[in-house]
């Protein structure tokens, strides 16, 4: 079945209306971080902290006093951190290391513009526990890198660079198509890609 393209423009005005209303939040977000990031001399402490507990543990996470079994270990670390996610503990990856020497267990999580640390020493039944966020600017910068952030974020930046490029497609299918603009938008098209590649060789060739 042929269509004819009275169709195909009308799905591509509709695809670049949309593509661009479904993401608009993001796009400005990601607008907004990509100059905070091209400005790395922006700073701000807004909302930052360094907190330092000294936590008692449950009787239910009561340690040994030797370190446990290899065996044992992965499972003391997974009930230490469901237990610290309880005290307010938000990250979305985590890691943990048995010191036998020191007879010490940590536990390290990554979050976008902070980390928090959690030091056990076997036998004394307090754990001590360190949390440190860099600020909402911090944050804002790390979310448009998609450090930290996790998979459901990393795919959020994958959807919205898809629905980038079905607004900048069907916009470029829709000046084609005019008459009026065909000529002064390839012109705009032209010179911006040569401004940039020139741009590129001045900063970088010179």
């Amino acid at each position: 079945m042929k269509v004819s393209p009275v169709t195909i423009q009308r799905l591509m005005r509709a695809l670049h209306t949309y593509s661009a209303m479904w993401v608009l939040l993001l796009l400005l977000f990601f607008s907004i971080t990509g100059i905070t990031l091209n400005h790395p001399g922006w700073q701000s402490q807004w909302g930052s902290y360094q907190q330092l507990q000294l936590l008692s543990l449950p009787p239910e996470l009561d340690w040994p006093e030797l370190p446990p079994e290899p065996e044992q270990q992965h499972w003391y670390a997974q009930e230490l951190r469901l237990w610290l996610v309880q005290q307010g503990v938000r990250a979305t990856e985590w890691r943990y290391q048995f010191d036998a020497e020191d007879e010490l267990l940590e536990l390290e999580f990554k979050r976008p513009a902070g980390y928090a640390m959690a030091v056990l020493e076997f036998g004394s039944g307090e754990l001590e526990l360190e949390q440190v966020f860099a600020g909402y600017l911090a944050l804002a910068n790390d979310l448009h890198k998609g450090r930290d952030a996790g998979f459901v974020w990393s795919l959020l930046i994958d959807l919205t660079a898809i629905c980038c490029l079905l607004f900048a497609l069907s916009g470029f299918y829709l000046l084609l198509k005019s008459q009026s603009m065909r000529a002064i938008g390839n012109t705009l098209a032209l010179v911006g890609g040569m401004a940039a590649i020139l741009i590129y060789l001045i900063s970088f060739h010179t």
